[in-house]
């Protein structure tokens, strides 16, 4: 939420204790500390310094945790400021990045109201008329979550908190501690940046040193205001209206579609409806209008008294409103989003903008993500520190199509307002300019159209690439779309799409391998990955078989009913915790190697799984009866690639997304992985899959010829594994590599 913030009737009645930084005796307060008056330890060092935890820095401490890296998180505000109100909605895209961490989107989802359908109202003194309802996104975006999903940001931070809590233990965000000063590393990413931080509550002082830091704290961040000496501005204007924004709880209304999103336009306004997720029980939802007085004189019964004259004759009520603000868009955007390689920008911190598209929290949630696995991959000395230009060369775009959408958005409500409403004759006229915009953008909003230009990590064979809404097909810097294809080696239906652990996925799609000469050229190829000048080889390690579950948090205790204390703790078999779907201990991973720390592969047939050569000839290859069971991966010769747990079949039918955008495809994907990405099965393709699941690069077959422009692609930015990364930085450096942040199956 942009513009002044204002709390006016709940009043927090706990606060979670604050953890103190530990801090030199020498340490004073002061509003322009000197660098000599504190001190740095190894024990105020970290990888990484996120300032700011809302969405944006916790989604970048997510992603490096699960990679292994424990950065520290500081933010000046408590932690009771983010229980309510601000951001309130996840898009698509993001539920598609928030679902490959597993278990935070299942939670996410159990409490949030989920968005299908949109409404658009004419009232005109006592005569109403709904006049449009449709679909909140078409389905031919084509994401398994193909909704909106209303929660408020309070209870997303909260997800994410104990997400990062169950990979990192001892996580603390440090609240209260606010952002002064900061002197930057000249020589990254070896050097280390020395930060100057306050607490806010006892006015302690200290000195943080990371090897980089990430700025994550808003619009009016410090951060950036500290970078203006190098040029860092926010750069664009401000609208000249001033909207109020409220969440009421305990909602009464004899209006029907206050379960959809709506918009209800009348001769005193205009009033967006959002649909929230439950607050203390009751229904609640969101309601944004316009206000004819300035920011400073907007008060919530102007608000309420507007609200309830544009839904007349509709009567609606409710309990108590627990946040509502008052703001003026500004539609800026960050003139850099990094300073010398060591400082970063993400969220509201790089870019502000109205709240009515929902998609300030969403791409600070992306902008994040993009950046924290480059910056994992780098940190953990794989990749070259030159990967991390990339996040501004990718995110900026997007970013600058934000604010160009949502100043177009701004201007249509804002000139609507100032049309008189007397009887219907308008309706025609408003709803095509809102149809319009909508059909132009809802594909930005939900996160499908977004496509990554060629950069060293997304090896596009054109400068500018357009992605084709609605159409079969996977191109080069856009997503990879989801699928359910059939695990060989239980027969369990599972998503296509990988878990998030910080690797590539190579998939290999081979259509049928019982035709013509398909299966020798997959054989080809496997001997051709094991010889010892493989990536898989010279880039990255392979780790021992460690079969892992995360416990889950909080620990819980025996009911009440023990009279000892020391026998509270629960017995190990009543422990709950969580796998993802491939996370499972296989019995037979001990006879197949073990996992990659870059890579894992996936073979995609379009051969039924009880098929006859899958029975015969594939079980022979995925369970060879000679081979040695082994704890450590000793033998250069085990496949890479045939491994029973990440060996598919594409053989469940699905009725194709695209029938109405896409009729020539057909009404049914037979084989929905290879029609849905565009592979002909007569011909194969490897794909391959970023971390983030954007694809990097795609090839025309699957055989060696195919396969050496995969390995071109990934020598352009890996490091060698006997190259280490720079010590000097990184005093937790063994211990971060002791940690393997996913299964080896």
């Amino acid at each position: 939420m942009h513009g002044t913030t204002e709390d006016v009737s709940h009043k927090p009645q706990t606060r979670r204790r604050c953890v103190p930084l530990k801090q030199d005796s020498s340490a004073r307060s002061s509003l322009n500390p000197s660098h000599n008056m504190v001190q740095t330890s190894h024990e105020n060092y970290s990888d990484v310094l996120i300032v700011g935890a809302g969405p944006g820095g916790l989604m970048m401490a997510m992603t490096l945790a699960r990679m292994g890296i424990k950065p520290t998180i500081i933010d000046a505000a408590g932690y009771e400021s983010h229980e309510y109100g601000r951001a309130d909605a996840l898009q698509p895209r993001s539920m598609e990045v928030m679902q490959s961490f597993g278990t935070p989107m299942d939670q996410l989802e159990a409490m949030g109201k989920k968005i299908y359908g949109r409404a658009f109202w004419e009232i005109s003194g006592d005569a109403t008329r709904r006049t449009a309802l449709a679909r909140f996104f078409p389905t031919f975006l084509d994401f398994e979550k193909d909704y909106a999903l209303t929660v408020r940001q309070g209870l997303i931070e909260q997800v994410m908190i104990h997400d990062i809590e169950r990979h990192y233990n001892e996580f603390e965000v440090q609240w209260h501690w606010e952002f002064l000063d900061m002197e930057l590393a000249m020589m990254p990413p070896s050097g280390l940046s020395t930060v100057i931080v306050r607490q806010k509550q006892t006015g302690e002082m200290k000195k943080l040193s990371a090897r980089y830091v990430i700025a994550a704290d808003g619009g009016r961040s410090s951060v950036r205001r500290w970078a203006s000496k190098f040029g860092v501005v926010l750069e664009g204007g401000s609208v000249p209206v001033t909207w109020c924004v409220l969440d009421a709880v305990g909602l009464k209304t004899n209006h029907p579609d206050l379960e959809r999103v709506s918009v209800l336009r009348s001769s005193k306004g205009i009033v967006l409806i959002i649909p929230r997720e439950p607050i203390d029980g009751k229904p609640s939802a969101r309601f944004d209008i316009q206000l004819a007085n300035s920011k400073q004189e907007a008060t919530l019964e102007d608000a309420t008294r507007l609200i309830k004259e544009v839904f007349h004759p509709y009567h609606i009520e409710w309990d108590k409103v627990n946040w509502w603000s008052a703001y003026e868009v500004g539609q800026r955007m960050i003139s850099r989003y990094s300073v010398g390689d060591s400082l970063f920008f993400v969220g509201d911190a790089c870019h502000t903008h109205s709240p009515r598209a929902g998609l300030g929290l969403n791409t600070a949630v992306l902008e994040s993500h993009n950046l924290a696995w480059k910056m994992g991959l780098v940190l953990k000395g794989m990749a070259l520190p030159q990967i991390l230009s990339t996040y501004e060369q990718e995110r900026h775009a997007v970013a600058k199509d934000l604010v160009r959408m949502d100043r177009r958005l701004v201007e249509i409500y804002a000139g609507l307002e100032k049309q008189s409403i007397d009887d219907f004759s308008g309706a025609a006229e408003w709803l095509s300019t809102l149809h319009s915009f909508q059909a132009a953008n809802y594909a930005y909003q939900a996160g499908a159209s977004i496509v990554y230009q060629r950069t060293l990590l997304t090896a596009s064979s054109r400068k500018h690439t357009a992605v084709k809404i609605g159409k079969p097909n996977v191109i080069v810097g856009t997503r990879a779309r989801p699928a359910i294809v059939t695990r060989v080696s239980d027969s369990v239906p599972v998503p296509i799409l990988s878990p998030f652990d910080g690797r590539f996925t190579i998939y290999f799609l081979v259509g049928d391998l019982s035709k013509a000469d398909a299966f020798e050229r997959l054989l080809s190829l496997d001997a051709f990955l094991t010889r010892p000048k493989s990536i898989f080889w010279r880039f990255g390690s392979h780790l021992p078989y460690k079969p892992s579950h995360r416990r889950l948090s909080p620990m819980l205790l025996r009911p009440a009913d023990s009279h000892n204390a020391s026998e509270r703790c629960l017995p190990k078999g009543r422990e709950l915790y969580t796998y993802i779907h491939d996370d499972i201990p296989q019995p037979t991973a001990c006879y197949h190697g073990s996992a990659h720390s870059i890579f894992q592969t996936s073979i995609i047939t379009t051969l039924g799984n009880t098929s006859s050569f899958i029975n015969d000839r594939i079980t022979d290859l995925l369970y060879p009866k000679q081979q040695q069971a082994s704890t450590h991966h000793t033998n250069t010769h085990t496949s890479p690639i045939f491994r029973p747990h990440r060996f598919f079949c594409d053989d469940l039918p699905i009725v194709s997304p695209y029938r109405e955008t896409a009729p020539e495809a057909g009404p049914i994907f037979e084989h929905p992985l290879h029609s849905k990405w565009g592979v002909d099965p007569a011909v194969g393709a490897i794909v391959v899959a970023r971390p983030d699941g954007h694809v990097a690069a795609k090839t025309t077959g699957f055989g060696v010829e195919a396969w050496l422009e995969v390995e071109a692609y990934f020598e352009g930015f890996l490091m060698p594994h006997h190259h280490k990364a720079d010590q000097r930085g990184s005093l937790k450096r063994k211990e971060m590599e002791s940690e393997i942040p996913f299964s080896v199956l």
